[in-house]
């Protein structure tokens, strides 16, 4: 062996090396970078998407939250105004039994003092009719001042018997 022998291979091999890289970085580099490019692209297209989507979400969470406050709200006040308008009917309801019983009780006091005015002209009737009866029994018995006494005290507890 020759030790100016110079072996070829080791440059051979890397002009080969050399071709090869140049071979690919103007046939596969381009296509592969443009593939991972489009595929990063596509990452986070759909990242930006994910974080769109879930902020629309929460968006909607919030106004369903909002809805559903605003109908608790309604209902409360529905309820509330109900209860305020049961309370004036009662109110209402127990005013006007009031006042028909105070009418019952005027028509009650009317009726009593009518009849009392009808049982005092009755009375009266009575007594003009004894009194009648007396003088009809004086005049008949012509009687003397003593008689003419007991027959005025039997009369007075004739009247005091009668009933009023």
């Amino acid at each position: 062996m020759n030790p100016i022998d110079i072996n070829f291979t080791l440059p051979v091999q890397m002009i080969s090396f050399l071709i090869l890289v140049w071979i690919l970085a103007k046939f596969a580099w381009k296509p592969l970078l443009k593939m991972m490019d489009n595929r990063r692209s596509f990452i986070e297209e759909s990242l930006a998407q994910a974080q769109a989507e879930r902020e629309q979400a929460e968006q909607i969470k919030r106004e369903y939250q909002a809805e559903m406050l605003k109908a608790r709200q309604d209902a409360q006040e529905v309820i509330a105004k109900a209860t305020k308008v049961s309370e004036e009917r009662a109110v209402e309801i127990m005013e006007a039994a009031k006042e028909e019983a105070d009418k019952i009780k005027k028509a009650a006091i009317v009726d009593i003092e009518r009849e009392k005015e009808k049982a005092l002209a009755e009375v009266r009737i009575q007594i003009a009719d004894l009194s009648v009866a007396v003088a009809e029994k004086i005049i008949k018995q012509k009687l003397d001042l003593n008689a003419e006494s007991q027959l005025i005290d039997q009369f007075i507890q004739e009247v005091g018997e009668l009933p009023c």
